[in-house]
């Protein structure tokens, strides 16, 4: 899968709605509604180290922690830690998740509930790191995604997401959010971007379509490096 991440700044009403027009013309389905929060935690500084406690008051490593929780993945967050590292982490289980009709991709398997390995009521990643791991990361800012709508297009081979993006009550721009399956794509993943970008009318802005390791494929964790890099405010 490869993917890629634009924000259009400060784009105008009628910027959007010519946007999903030329969207609806291409006779998508549509997939429903959907949002995002995406969160940025930096380490605490007197968080030292066990190695240097004895020569160091703070910790002079800089480093950042993003989560990502996308609605159609519900309980799950995607986390990456300064762009190197990445994991998924989720809540909910299989059976509660498939009665709901959600995405059951990413869920706690039934076998560990009726095993009592989970209680089935357990906290999002992000909370847990807000509430329990204060000491380690320190939350920097929240950003918001609302108003989202999901497109399957060429067979469901290619998603297009839109969302309006808000920090702080202020709106940021429109994100626009590229897959493409394995299928659709089979030389350089910037280069099918662009074409779906063409095609499709795709407004220009803000772009990301990095990899966190091109040798070994990560959806996931792509996708949360490339919201850290086009939603660095």
């Amino acid at each position: 899968m490869v993917s890629a991440v634009i924000l259009v700044q400060h784009a105008t009403p009628e910027t959007i709605i010519q946007f999903q027009d030329e969207l609806s013309n291409e006779l998508p389905t549509r997939r429903g509604k959907w949002n995002f929060t995406f969160k940025v935690f930096r380490n605490n500084s007197l968080s030292v180290p066990e190695e240097m406690a004895e020569t160091h008051d703070q910790n002079s490593a800089v480093q950042f922690l993003f989560t990502l929780s996308p609605s159609y993945l519900p309980g799950s967050t995607i986390t990456v830690i300064n762009s190197s590292s990445a994991s998924v982490f989720c809540n909910p289980v299989r059976e509660e998740v498939h009665e709901l009709g959600g995405n059951t991709e990413l869920c706690i398997p039934d076998s560990h509930l009726h095993l009592g390995a989970t209680t089935g009521l357990n906290d999002s990643f992000d909370m847990f790191v807000h509430q329990k791991l204060q000491s380690l990361w320190t939350q920097k800012q929240i950003i918001k995604g609302d108003g989202g709508q999901i497109y399957e297009l060429e067979n469901g081979n290619l998603w297009i997401r839109t969302s309006n993006v808000f920090m702080h009550g202020s709106f940021k721009g429109l994100l626009v959010q590229i897959e493409v399956s394995d299928k659709r794509h089979k030389d350089g993943g910037e280069d099918v971007i662009q074409s779906v970008i063409e095609k499709y009318n795709i407004p220009r802005g803000k772009m990301s379509c990095d990899f966190l390791d091109k040798n070994h494929s990560d959806r996931y964790g792509n996708l949360c490096l490339q919201y850290s890099r086009t939603l660095d405010f």
